[in-house]
């Protein structure tokens, strides 16, 4: 079982990379060690680095994998390696512990330790665990498997993702950003004209209050003539301020008008992509991340149409456009004004890469904070059953205390940027004073012209600083853009056929043939698994958690695709088919059923939303549910509250299996549909599904065996294979799998009735 050797000259530093393996050959450090040890080069199938040691403590090793054993070096021990032969073992697991994990076999039913390692290394030990249990049950080493990229880790700068398979924000692309808010813009480039036609007229008004000023000071005030002049002049400024307001108004009012229309477009895009998404999505991906997308992220576009009217290009057309006569008054003083410009754009420049890092962080933290509150809302009744209020209190307080910190980094960073901008600012304005004094005590430049040219600084200034700080905006926009882009991106996973066939009269003929199927690729659940189910038949599905059940309905419903073999219904691939004209052909009922806010009428009808009343009231007297739904005060047009509230699960399940029952659908499917049922309404809805099963396939997923007596037949599912199959009388002959759990609940139904 375990022999051991001499190890000399092991040096193996392992590094900080968590995909650090080496496919079909050793470290070079220890090329001595394994000649030592009797391995060739030849035999290694890969090699893992180990961080740790039995005792915890940080030190360098390998774990170096052949197909009949594990070998284990250590850099800072003279003690033998451990060797262990996979042929004395039946298992192989990967325990975690807090902090570290340990890689464990299985021998002489023991568990014993064979290396440890760091959560650094999880992953990809993760991998390599799976490699080693394909070794313990005889089937080929997958190379591949090792060298596929890190779902978790960008493979271009190392940076953890948003979530796996999610594109890197740091490496993404920012100006496709710009260019795919453009395209959404698109149908509205007639309102979008209509502003900047406006905002040009608007520029040019502003330019008249200091050409009317400076004009006023040096032809009326300071030589006193013209004074006629003083009421027409004052007129100009009344009727240039109030043009100004009311280009401001058609501005903001188309701006706002283009902006919502947008995000609401958007906002139905993501949701749209949403719905269109397979359930591998949603297991990566947190719902509370995946509402502040739909609802916060998706607001920054409008605020991108604000700023572009009212913001970026506004300020943009403004400092060409008082440039432009700053110079034509006055060249020379017009140069002093630009000194701050250069400052100013080497400010804007450093916020962008300091401060871009922390928006991510606010988001991230946001993000947190609502998966926190959101499981606490869903779960309200299980935090106040065990009284864990303070508890949930202070797991809310630690995500606020992570946004406010990130805020806080991010906001003080931007209050030290600002003032400093102007303070630049400031030091513009006094150069300008000391050389358009100078000229005018020179007798070089009118005091108009030097007043003209101040209110004209200030207009000039004013839009340049808030350029300076568009960066602050923008940094937030493309953190924003790329999560929602990011939804809108993900691919489903499931190819649709080009052509969706319709399946007529369907029968429900249901046939796995040589099926293997892993939710990671490389650890498969189900294993070349075959079945069939004819046409009408009653078929349970038995076996121990983590077998493969759920999964096998999974397959069939065509949430996931296998990756061998094939699902087919009535003899055609259910990859041939669309996934609207399978799923209106299958009726599925959930362990765990959910309700939503609406009657209990239309929960029925969900499925079938223009179900007449006759209708729902059937589908619901066949599961059972119609004599508590007419006890209620408002019977079928009871108000159901959050999940069903109001509700038991008992309720719960039989307007779930009325709502499956409602479609009429050829192939029924129930995962564990009576385990919130009390006895005495499990055999009512036992009875009430024999007649409405009949005609149709039913597949049905139970641990209360007691429910699956009179099934057709039975399959026995075992670590991701059929184990058994047969009536329940042949099964209990058989005296295997599945009768020795009919003997354990029989004796444990007896213990609690005793």
């Amino acid at each position: 079982m375990l022999s051991e050797g001499p190890v000399k000259h092991l040096s193996s530093p392992v590094t900080d990379s968590t995909s650090e393996v080496l496919i079909q050959q050793i470290p070079d450090a220890l090329t001595i060690a394994v000649e030592q040890a009797g391995l060739h080069a030849d035999d290694v199938l890969f090699s893992l680095p180990a961080d740790v040691t039995q005792d915890g403590k940080p030190r360098a090793g390998w774990l170096v994998v052949t197909a009949e054993s594990l070998h284990v070096f250590d850099e800072a021990e003279s003690h033998p390696a451990a060797v262990f032969h996979l042929r004395d073992a039946d298992k192989v697991r990967l325990l975690q512990t807090v902090g570290s994990a340990f890689v464990q076999l299985r021998i002489d039913e023991i568990y014993v330790d064979v290396v440890r390692l760091s959560n650094g290394l999880r992953e990809i030990y993760g991998r390599g665990v799976a490699q080693i249990r394909r070794l313990l049950a005889g089937e080929p080493f997958q190379p591949d498997a090792l060298r596929s990229r890190s779902e978790t880790i960008c493979s271009d700068c190392n940076l953890p993702l948003p979530a796996p398979k999610a594109p890197c924000p740091r490496c993404a692309k920012k100006g496709g950003i710009f260019k795919r808010t453009f395209m959404l813009m698109r149908p509205y480039w007639s309102s979008i004209l209509l502003l900047l036609a406006v905002m040009v007229g608007g520029v040019c008004l502003d330019l008249v209050p200091p050409l009317l000023t400076r004009k006023l000071v040096d032809e009326v005030i300071v030589p006193h003539t013209n004074i006629g002049w003083l009421p027409w002049i004052l007129g100009g400024l009344v009727v240039a301020s109030a043009g100004r307001m009311l280009l401001n108004v058609v501005i903001g009012r188309t701006s706002s008008f283009v902006g919502t229309r947008i995000t609401k477009e958007l906002r139905e895009r993501v949701q749209t992509k949403l719905l269109g998404l397979n359930v591998d999505y949603y297991n990566r991906h947190s719902a509370g991340s995946l509402m502040s997308r739909v609802l916060n992220d998706v607001d920054y576009f409008q605020g991108f149409v604000s700023q572009m009217a009212q913001g970026f290009l506004l300020n943009v057309l403004l400092v060409l456009g008082i440039g432009a006569t700053l110079f034509v008054m006055n060249w020379q003083l017009a140069l002093w004004v630009m000194i701050p410009i250069p400052f100013v754009l080497i400010g804007t420049a450093v916020y962008w890469k300091v401060i871009y890092p922390r928006y991510y962080r606010v988001w991230d933290s946001q993000s947190k904070m609502a998966q926190s509150l959101t499981g606490l809302l869903q779960g309200i009744r299980l935090v106040k059953a065990f009284g864990q209020e303070d508890r949930e209190k202070k797991r809310f307080a630690k995500a606020a205390g992570y946004v406010q910190s990130a805020k806080r980094s991010l906001e003080m960073s931007a209050a030290t940027f600002n003032p400093i901008m102007g303070f630049v600012f400031g030091l513009g304005g006094l150069i300008v004073w000391n050389a358009g004094g100078r000229d005018v005590l020179a007798d070089k430049i009118s005091l108009g012209t030097l007043m003209a040219f101040f209110a004209l600084l200030g207009m000039f200034y004013s839009p340049v600083q808030a350029l300076s700080m568009f960066s602050s905006w923008l940094t937030g926009f493309v953190a924003a853009g790329q999560r929602v882009f990011e939804v809108l991106d993900s691919t489903s996973q499931l190819d649709e056929p080009a052509e969706s066939r319709r399946l007529m009269n369907l029968q429900g003929r249901v046939e796995l043939r040589d099926v293997t199927f892993g939710y990671d690729p490389y650890t498969p659940v189900l294993k070349n698994v075959s079945l069939t189910i004819e046409p009408g038949q009653f078929v349970g599905i038995v076996g121990k958690s983590g077998s493969g059940k759920t999964t096998l309905v999974n397959l069939i419903c065509r949430f996931y695709d296998p990756q061998e073999g094939a699902v087919l219904i009535d003899g055609e691939d259910v990859r041939e088919l669309g996934t609207d004209a399978l799923r209106e052909n299958i009726g599925l009922v959930l362990q765990e059923p959910f309700m939503f806010r609406a009657t209990i009428a239309e929960n029925i009808a969900y499925g079938k939303p223009d179900a007449d009343p006759l209708s729902i009231i059937q589908a619901a007297r066949a599961a059972n549910a119609h004599d508590f739904i007419a006890k209620k005060v408002a019977g079928y047009d009871t108000k159901l509250g959050e999940n069903g509230a109001g509700l038991s699960g008992g309720e719960k399940q039989r307007m779930s299996i009325a709502r499956a029952l409602l479609t009429d659908p050829a192939i029924l499917i129930m995962d564990e549909a009576t385990s919130a049922v009390d006895t005495e309404s499990e055999q009512e809805i036992q009875r009430a599904l024999a007649h409405a099963c009949k005609g149709r396939t039913t597949i049905a997923i139970a641990h209360r065996l007691s429910t699956l007596k009179n099934a057709d037949i039975i399959y026995v599912m075992d670590e991701g294979r059929v184990a058994e199959s047969g009536s329940h009388d042949e099964l209990m002959e058989r005296d295997g799998i599945y009768a020795r759990l009919v003997k354990i609940q029989t004796q444990l139904t007896r213990l609690e009735a005793a």
